[in-house]
């Protein structure tokens, strides 16, 4: 594998084909889930995270971040194990099985 820069982004080529690093997320909801905390876009690619300021601090200058956007290359809400197999997991192993190096990050 022959490693090359392009556009600040590191891409690995294989027999001419670019090869990036994809992240997704899956969300996994609770009986307790906070769903006025998390939008996620139409195109199911971003998501946006808010969380409310503390306002028992009156007073003190809160500089903490509350807002999160994320694009990635897919959200999996709610999505089952076989879905996330299949989506995320399916062509790593099969190209691991097959000699080439891959990485799965939970």
């Amino acid at each position: 594998m022959k490693r090359r820069k392009n556009s600040n982004k590191q891409y690995l080529t294989r027999m001419g084909t670019r090869k990036k690093v994809h992240a997704f997320v899956r969300v996994k909801p609770t009986d307790d889930f906070a769903h006025d905390m998390i939008k996620y876009g139409d195109d199911n690619k971003s998501i946006d995270i808010h969380l409310k300021k503390d306002t028992r601090r009156r007073g003190v200058v809160n500089n903490q971040q509350t807002n999160w956007s994320f694009k990635l290359d897919g959200v999996l809400h709610d999505a089952s194990q076989d879905l996330v197999y299949e989506t995320v997991a399916k062509d790593v192993v099969s190209q691991a099985l097959n000699g080439y190096n891959g990485n799965l990050v939970n």
